[in-house]
């Protein structure tokens, strides 16, 4: 619904600030609650992230932010509101991420069994490290951090009190005081696995050398290799969600830029919008925007705590962002002959890493671009429609693109186009008369990022930094990281609270059951069950 077919003036339970993924997995969950939920959105597409447009005119289309889904094995929506059974389709490719390393190669698969299989050609010791490698991890996201993604944050006294509880749970401790590169470096593995590995964990913007948040490594490399898309583009996803809401009786106002939210008493009310008209909230307002959005633009500065201005002030964003090069191209692309890439004749990797020489190439090539650097064109290459015919619908063609890390201070005016061309250059040396192929590209900056989804300051993709002091209970700051905040009658449910971003659900599907607390609403579902397990494990007294 357009806000101009609205009326000026109107009255909801609950206003929810923001259609992207986690605003609309709050409204979804709070609809099937029974509460009366207006969602606002400033965009005339709703979906946030979960975008697939037609920028590749005509007839191509793209996933422009979100394209491997990570989380779907845990993400309560979709068994909560049967949306396998309403046209939602994920599907998980059998390859998962290959590498080219100089001369060497590596193929990961999505089950173990195939990985050890393709690397087993290095010696059965070699499989066998990285099989452990990999059960290692998956037990820690399996039992400790997919569980804990969907439930409110613990302070660390606590959280450390009941890790401990459990073998995997000191693991999970132990693993935490590392960096990526002490936990990945402590395996024997060859320079070209450990490469794969630490990409695939800081890709998205972990410090390779950065203590303190290990943790992310095993969550970033056991998903990495579990990664999923979904069939005709992500926004079928959010388009899912719209379509449980309307169907539970909520609205969604695309074109309705939220301008201030209002307070009556200290307490939030209500939101007005660009255009003048209101809505006010009986029960509670929900915001999805980073904190400087929401405390220091929205809100009358009288209602905001002074500590709480303070730390929305410091809010540090993403360490970098992405640059991203999309493709048309008039044949699927094929690999040069090289009789040292045992890739050539595999199924496709969903992902392919190029243009490094091996870890410590990572590393640095990570270090210079949080420096603000590009030494040179290096990441990761998909192209979409060899998996999704749907996003190319002119027959023979297809859609690609290539992504990197990249600073927002770089000089995109001026150099952005010497790196586009490199990043040709390096696609031209591995895949045969790949320049030739181009019918068209689209060349998305982190700068263009913020243009286009302006929550996304300095091109954020997950709404602000990874870094210990913006992680667990402090992410964004202890008072706000469960959803509710110190002005009564506001809520948080976007990628700036716990547990972060990457369209994984945690934050929108919290904040939902704290609304549902503080309401006295009942929630409408059980905890999925390895949630419950998660909780008789290490809070079987529950949790605070």
């Amino acid at each position: 619904m357009s806000a101009f077919e609205f009326p000026t003036e109107s009255e909801t339970d609950v206003v929810v600030i923001g259609a992207g993924p986690n605003g609309l997995i709050t409204a979804a969950y709070l609809t099937a609650a029974g509460l009366d939920v207006t969602v606002v959105e400033r965009r005339y597409e709703i979906g946030g992230g979960l975008a697939t447009e037609e920028i590749l005119f005509p007839h191509h289309y793209v996933n422009t932010h979100a394209s491997y889904h990570y989380m779907v094995d845990y993400l309560p929506p979709v068994a909560d509101f049967d949306m396998l059974g309403n046209g939602l389709r994920f599907h998980k490719p059998f390859g998962q991420t290959g590498g080219v390393f100089g001369d060497d190669y590596v193929y990961l698969c999505r089950t173990l069994e195939d990985t050890r299989d393709s690397l087993a050609r290095f010696g059965l010791k070699e499989a066998d490290e990285f099989g452990n490698l990999a059960y290692r991890f998956h037990k820690i996201v399996e039992d400790i951090l997919a569980p804990a993604t969907y439930l409110p944050p613990d302070g660390p006294v606590d959280l450390t009190g009941a890790l401990n509880r459990t073998e995997v749970g000191r693991d999970m401790l132990e693993v935490s005081e590392m960096s990526a590169l002490e936990l990945i470096g402590g395996y024997d593995l060859r320079d070209s696995i450990q490469a794969t590995l630490l990409y695939m964990a800081c890709q998205w913007g972990l410090s390779p050398g950065e203590s303190g948040m290990g943790f992310l490594v095993p969550l970033m490399v056991d998903r990495g290799m579990q990664k999923a898309f979904v069939y005709g583009g992500s926004h079928r996803l959010a388009s899912g969600l719209a379509r449980v809401i309307l169907r539970q009786g909520g609205l969604i106002i695309d074109n309705a830029e939220v301008v201030e939210i209002l307070t009556d008493g200290g307490r939030a009310s209500g939101v007005r919008l660009e255009d003048g008209q209101t809505i006010t909230a009986r029960k509670a307002v929900v915001s999805s925007l980073d904190p400087q959005s929401t405390f220091l633009r929205l809100l009358p500065a009288e209602v905001v705590p002074e500590d709480l201005r303070r730390s929305a002030e410091g809010w540090a964003w993403d360490k970098w962002s992405l640059l991203s090069v999309f493709f048309a191209l008039s044949d699927k692309p094929r690999w040069r002959p090289n009789a040292n890439n045992g890739m050539i004749g595999m199924p496709d990797p969903f992902a392919t890493i190029l243009g490094f020489e091996g870890r410590d190439d990572v590393a640095s090539f990570l270090d210079a671009i949080e420096r603000g650097e590009i030494p040179k064109a290096a990441g990761h290459f998909t192209v979409e429609s060899a998996f999704d015919p749907h996003l190319s619908q002119l027959e023979g063609q297809h859609v690609a693109f290539f992504q990197m890390p990249a600073p927002y201070t770089y000089d995109w005016d001026e150099k952005g186009p010497g790196v586009v061309r490199d990043i040709v250059t390096l696609l031209d040396a591995n895949y045969e008369g790949f320049s030739d192929l181009i019918l068209q590209t689209v060349v998305e900056t982190p700068r263009t990022i913020e243009q286009r989804l302006p929550n996304m300051v300095r091109g954020s993709i997950k709404h602000g930094d990874y870094n210990p002091l913006q992680m667990g209970n402090m992410r964004p700051n202890p008072e706000c990281s469960s959803s509710r905040t110190p002005v009564s009658g506001l809520y948080l449910c976007g990628a700036s609270m716990f547990p972060g971003g990457m369209v994984i659900g945690g934050p929108g599907y919290v904040a939902a059951q704290i609304v549902c607390e503080d309401t006295r609403t009942k929630f409408p579902f059980e905890y999925p069950g390895h949630v419950q397990r998660y909780l008789e494990t290490y809070f079987p007294e529950g949790k605070d």
